[in-house]
């Protein structure tokens, strides 16, 4: 899923392989403080399910891990977005 190579994640961008063509880029995230963490090292993505109003499920990519994870997080988050069109 990630971005093969270091000229935007972190090194050493362990597992980038881009086989799914999705190109996830580092672009960080903004907290509710409103400071920007992470950005080059970590990608966060919104997905479409909600825990409450308040809380929606997120993805995330690390540059030191080959693993997409996910978690839960406050909407006030500031994480990408990915618009996908099903064709």
């Amino acid at each position: 899923m990630k971005e093969v190579g270091t000229a935007h994640w972190q090194s050493p961008n362990t597992g980038a392989t881009n086989e799914s063509g999705f190109t996830a880029l580092p672009g960080g995230c903004r907290d509710f403080f409103n400071s920007f963490l992470f950005v080059g090292s970590d990608g966060y993505w919104w997905s479409a399910t909600e825990r409450s109003s308040s809380d929606a499920r997120y993805r995330y990519l690390l540059y030191f891990n080959a693993h997409a994870s996910r978690s839960y997080e406050n909407k006030s988050s500031g994480f990408s977005v990915r618009c996908v069109w099903d064709n």
